[in-house]
């Protein structure tokens, strides 16, 4: 399933197809539940496209900004396609065990509560917090968090260790972190 959203502007229904179009190439890579949130916004003249194609708690986000649609809806696939191709790496060329579908198996028994409009409906008096997100820790390894935190974009991920304790790992200049909590 594709949902375009727009904002800062109207949307053709040609620039639709097109965008359609371009994801139907990498639906046939993902398994058949995935599911993809583009949204298109434009600021100051220019473009920005964020593609978060969704897939049993996992996430992968291809995100670029350009001053016109068509090379942003591009620059965003590619982004997309390159990480797939990095996730592919990971899986396959490091002979590590699992894969995709190991990763989605092991996001069945979660539950899917938070959407991406839930985040922006908590305001606080604070003049610091801009923005405030629930979400629920996925257990997991350290190895597949640090490939979710990739797939994001993100700095930092948090997330349930195989042992139970809640964990952030986090991006260094060379390599990663992992904090844990008590």
């Amino acid at each position: 399933m594709i949902n375009i959203t727009a904002r800062g502007f109207d949307l053709k229904q040609g620039a639709k197809d097109g965008i359609e179009k371009e994801l139907k190439r990498i639906e046939r890579m993902l398994p058949d539940n995935a599911t993809f949130d583009v949204t298109l916004s434009k600021e100051r003249g220019e473009y920005e496209c964020d593609i978060t194609v969704k897939n049993v708690g996992s996430f992968i986000r291809g995100e670029a900004r350009a001053d016109r649609i068509e090379p942003v809806v591009d620059m965003a696939v590619d982004d997309l396609k390159r990480k797939l191709r990095k996730l592919k790496t990971f899986f396959v060329d490091k002979k590590r065990k699992g894969g995709i579908d190991e990763i989605a198996t092991a996001f069945d028994d979660l539950d899917e509560d938070v959407t991406m409009d839930d985040f922006d409906q908590v305001y606080y008096d604070s003049v610091d917090v801009n923005r405030v997100k629930h979400i629920t820790p996925n257990t997991m390894t350290d190895d597949e968090a640090i490939v979710q935190m990739e797939m994001l974009g993100h700095t930092f991920f948090v997330y349930i260790g195989i042992d139970g304790e809640t964990k952030i790992v986090y991006k260094r200049k060379n390599g990663y972190g992992v904090l844990v909590c008590d």
